[in-house]
């Protein structure tokens, strides 16, 4: 019987849509479409507002979870070594690369 009822809705609701923009042809899909979605979050939106049971006994968070907050990296946490690559880093790589006999690599300023 519900489905009935719910039908009687969508179709009251699309004949309103229809007849708001003007009773136009061949768009009677469209009405229906919106019509089930109007019927479907007017039925969905009724039962948001049922009160919630009495649950708030217990803590919503206990107080561990603040204890423990601290020991895990955040969005502002850079961790103990550096940021991205250095300088001094750079210069240890090249340091290495001229040591080696057989690097091949043209220096800057000259071509291969």
């Amino acid at each position: 019987m519900s489905t009935t009822l719910d039908e009687d809705r969508v179709r009251r609701k699309a004949h309103e849509i229809w007849e708001s923009e003007g009773r136009p042809d061949g768009r009677s899909d469209s009405h229906w479409q919106q019509a089930r979605e109007i019927v479907a979050l007017k039925d969905s939106y009724g039962s948001t507002l049922t009160p919630v049971a009495n649950s708030l006994e217990q803590e919503a968070e206990p107080a561990v979870a603040f204890e423990n907050q601290g020991e895990f990296p955040g969005l502002t946490d850079m961790g103990d070594g550096a940021r991205g690559p250095s300088w001094q880093a750079a210069r240890a790589t090249t340091d290495e690369d001229d040591a080696d006999p057989d690097n091949t690599v043209p220096s800057q300023g000259t071509r291969a």
